[in-house]
């Protein structure tokens, strides 16, 4: 479906639940996309492209070690009709860093599906999930260029503390951002 065609009706449901491995496709497929989004400098387009390759091959291989096995979890948003049919149409990862501090990674929704709430439900997921478990503290890293994305986090209370380089030449920064749960 074209992103303008796509509605949520009575008949559709999302629901938020932990990643399967069978779903493993789907999220890489996500990811991808929702990564080469950034691509929109050639001086920078191979960096993405090896950005993915390796996340692919590292975190996104792993999601069970690498998220789930040392505290955190990973979750994907489905898309459900009333025949039963479901797809993967979101994803989000909390990667422990220590026992009350993890990380949000890997927040993406497929393009056909933005800007129906998926992301908004993927993070209030995340949040309620990591009070629960005794996290204090959420921290990410997002990139300037996105001021959606960093109007989406700071609308769950995350605020800019500091600036890293994702690359150097030429420099491509990105914005860490924390958030304290109560």
């Amino acid at each position: 479906m074209a992103p303008s065609s796509i509605s949520l009706t009575q008949d559709t449901t999302i629901r938020i639940r932990q990643f399967q491995d069978a779903d493993l496709p789907q999220v890489a497929e996500i990811f991808t996309h929702g990564m080469m989004i950034y691509s929109t400098d050639p001086a920078l387009n191979y960096r993405w492209v090896e950005y993915v390759r390796k996340s692919l091959k590292t975190d996104l291989s792993d999601i069970d070690g690498t998220y789930v096995a040392p505290g955190g979890n990973f979750w994907v948003a489905t898309l459900e009709d009333n025949d039963g049919e479901s797809k993967v149409v979101g994803m989000i990862g909390l990667e422990a860093k220590t026992q009350t501090q993890g990380e949000v990674r890997r927040v993406s929704v497929h393009p056909s599906y933005q800007r129906l709430g998926i992301g908004r439900r993927l993070m209030a997921h995340l949040v309620q999930w990591s009070s629960a478990n005794r996290f204090t503290s959420l921290v990410l890293t997002a990139s300037h260029a996105r001021k959606s994305a960093l109007d989406f986090y700071d609308s769950f209370g995350f605020q800019h503390v500091d600036t890293t380089a994702f690359w150097l030449n030429p420099l491509y920064e990105g914005y860490v951002m924390v958030k304290t749960l109560a």
